[in-house]
């Protein structure tokens, strides 16, 4: 007499319904920690960024400016392009002029969009002088991702940057 092994149909079927199940549960979680984690890394990027642009500043005594294209519709080429401003046209002051040396050009993650932008006077753009104080009194950054996930960075008028969150994305919640 022969002895058969393997799985009978009604095993198979069984295993790959719960399989099937877990993976129902598992992959909604998972989309939503990828889109969560997409967010804060591109905060902390920005964050890095904004405070390299300062110690750039106070190290070359110079004038660095970090502008901001919300909608990525300018001609950054980007969401942000940091350069060193040298102050040559005051016409032009905070434009980047062609001599002018880039430092850092960057785009948000795919999915992350920038919600408002706004800095001394409601502009999207900081400067940080030769002593790495930024123009006027600070300003904010504000990101979304595509859940409606909220999380911002916050720079007070001594140039620090700070990270800040929101439940709903509105004025006055960020905290």
């Amino acid at each position: 007499m022969r002895t058969q092994s393997g799985f009978t149909l009604i095993e198979l079927v069984i295993t790959v319904a719960v399989i099937a199940t877990m993976s129902a549960i598992a992959v909604p979680n998972l989309l939503r920690w990828i889109d969560n984690h997409k967010l804060a890394s591109a905060v902390s990027d920005l964050m890095l960024v904004m405070q390299h642009a300062r110690i750039r500043a106070a190290k070359e005594h110079a004038n660095v400016v970090i502008t901001f294209d919300p909608d990525g519709d300018g001609d950054i080429d980007g969401n942000y392009l940091v350069f060193v401003d040298n102050g040559i046209n005051p016409k032009t002051r905070w434009t980047r002029e062609p001599d002018e040396r880039i430092i850092h050009r960057g785009s948000m993650p795919q999915g992350i969009e920038m919600q408002e932008v706004s800095f001394a006077g409601g502009v999207p753009r900081t400067r940080f002088n030769t002593m790495g104080l930024p123009n006027g009194f600070g300003g904010h950054v504000y990101l979304r991702n595509p859940r409606n996930n909220y999380l911002g960075i916050h720079m007070n008028l001594n140039g620090n940057p700070r990270v800040v969150s929101s439940d709903s994305g509105e004025k006055g919640s960020w905290k």
